[in-house]
């Protein structure tokens, strides 16, 4: 499914966007930046030609009227979809369903914003949703702050790395003595244990470079694939293992 018909703007006679071409007049009274067309229609191509300062003050026009009718809130997501499209084409090895996620928080970002900065409107609306998006599946500065536990507790180096599974047999071996030591011990809970050697071989079997998903093991689409076996979310299974990894940390630590 695309960004547009997730967003429901795919064409403009959705309703959204047939009610916001109806009463297109009435806003412009409310907003006089937006009488520099007298259809709807004739925005996409206005937008093209004017000035950034033009650009940016319709969108936050249209920001200030989405306070009042939610429909201006589909009016500027029609307006940034080809920005959208772009930012779920640079960040689709992430997840399968970017697109739904792009169209989402893009959605929730518009829905926000109040046109505050009034400058910069277009850019500063994709920059935010493509943070949260990133943030939501666990990639980037974004997502270290949004999980304070992960980023107190776990150092980034102490991560197994996962490529280390295709040295061969003797690193799975020691891999798993660590886990059934750790388990054994106490320190690991048996289905934690069995939790990281399904994450790690989905890994190594993706062949995810260590430096995503902190370490490989926090990668989305690795835990999408250990989700359907778990009948979870993904994102309960990067915190399950999260804290799995932690665990196994201050064993590791413990035993030197």
């Amino acid at each position: 499914m695309s960004v547009a018909t997730c967003l429901g703007v795919d064409t403009h006679e959705r309703p959204p966007l047939r009610w916001a071409r109806t009463h297109w007049q009435d806003w412009a009274r409310a907003h006089p930046a937006l009488v520099v067309v007298s259809d709807l229609l004739d925005l996409p191509p206005w937008l093209g030609q004017a000035t950034p300062e033009g650009r940016d003050e319709v969108l936050a026009a249209l920001a200030r009227a989405a306070a009042h009718d939610v429909e201006a809130v589909s009016v500027i997501t029609w307006l940034l979809v080809p920005g959208a499209v772009n930012l779920a084409r640079q960040l689709a090895d992430l997840s399968p369903d970017i697109d739904a996620l792009v169209a989402g928080q893009l959605w929730l970002t518009v829905r926000a914003y109040r046109g505050d900065p009034p400058r910069r409107v277009a850019a500063t609306l994709l920059a935010r949703t493509r943070r949260e998006v990133m943030a939501d599946l666990g990639v980037g500065e974004a997502a270290v702050r949004r999980d304070r536990v992960w980023a107190s507790t776990v150092p980034m180096g102490s991560v197994p790395e996962v490529p280390l599974l295709d040295a061969g047999p003797e690193p799975v071996r020691e891999l798993a003595e660590l886990l059934e030591q750790a388990a054994a011990t106490g320190a690991l809970a048996r289905e934690d244990r069995a939790l990281l050697m399904d994450v790690a071989r989905e890994a190594a079997r993706l062949n995810v470079p260590a430096r995503r998903g902190r370490g490989g093991l926090m990668t989305p689409s690795v835990a999408e694939l250990v989700a359907e076996d778990y009948a979870a979310s993904a994102r309960t299974i990067r915190r399950r293992a999260a804290k799995a990894v932690a665990g196994l940390e201050a064993f590791r630590r413990s035993r030197q």
